[in-house]
């Protein structure tokens, strides 16, 4: 006669089943992952080793007017250097019109990339002084789809590092190569370095966001989700398990009198797939 014996913990189930097997027993033991509000237990464990990657697979775009430039977020999907950001980045909002001219940064210590424009960076913190980094740049060229800057339709911009042939950039796979379907409450987690328009800043952040509702917006339907964000943050990755599943496109800012901008509200973003991508990537 087989027993069973099961216990709670944090929401998970643990069993462990008593089989006999002529002479003997086997003890099988098995783990369900209940999500609690959304989180998969084990995620922390992967953003860890994300933030600590270096170099990371997430980097600045960096858009160059005739006097200013336009920074915001990007994600690597391809070794050989494909990035997807938000088609908005491109914009020069101070000269009313679109660049041509584009650039990307990778911050870190900018080991084991391919050679690029380096800039070294100190700086001194409240915290820790004397703190060096580096930023390697390098030139990069728009891919548009059907002879738009914005792919579908939508404020979705895929940009192509220019290099080596033989070049290669780390990368972060999609979460699924076929259009996901999302649920309200889920929570999902946004990539930014905290002040993209500052290169002696390289605080970079992995934070939650709580799918919340939809919207309609100039680019179309975007999924809405609430918790922190900094201007700037636009085009930054949003997460699934440690996988990439979308982009943020806008952020809807409370604004506090006499204090200014208060970094909490309501983001949008367009979901990101696979196979909506991949036929792009030889270009």
């Amino acid at each position: 006669m087989s027993r069973r014996r099961s216990f709670f913990m944090n929401n998970k189930v643990f069993g462990i089943f008593y089989l006999p097997f002529t002479f003997a027993s086997i003890v099988i033991g098995f783990v369900i992952n209940a999500p609690i509000n959304g989180y998969a237990e084990n995620n922390i464990s992967k953003l860890e080793r994300l933030v600590n990657l270096d170099p990371k697979p997430f980097v600045v775009v960096e858009a160059s007017g005739e006097k200013v430039k336009a920074r915001g977020q990007g994600v690597v999907i391809s070794e050989r250097g494909h990035v997807l950001s938000a088609g908005h980045v491109s914009w020069i909002s101070e000269e009313g019109k679109y660049s041509d001219e584009f650039r990307i940064s990778f911050r870190g210590n900018g080991t084991n990339l391919p050679g690029g424009e380096v800039h070294l960076h100190t700086t001194t913190f409240s915290d820790r002084e004397g703190v060096h980094f580096k930023e390697n740049y390098y030139r990069a060229n728009l891919i548009r789809s059907k002879n738009s800057r914005f792919l579908q339709n939508k404020d979705l911009g895929l940009f192509k590092i220019k290099s080596g042939d033989n070049s290669s950039f780390p990368s972060l796979p999609f979460f699924s190569d076929s259009k996901p379907i999302i649920e309200i409450g889920e929570i999902f987690h946004l990539c930014h370095y905290n002040f993209p328009h500052k290169p002696a800043d390289p605080f970079f952040l992995i934070n939650p966001v709580e799918v919340v509702g939809v919207a309609q917006t100039s680019s179309g339907f975007q999924f809405l989700a609430k918790g922190y964000y900094r201007v700037g943050s636009s085009g930054g990755a949003i997460l699934k398990d440690g996988k990439l599943i979308g982009i943020q496109s806008s952020a809807y800012t409370v604004n506090a009198r006499g204090v200014g901008e208060v970094p909490l509200g309501l983001i949008s973003f367009h979901l990101v797939w696979g196979n909506q991508i991949k036929h792009l990537l030889g270009k």
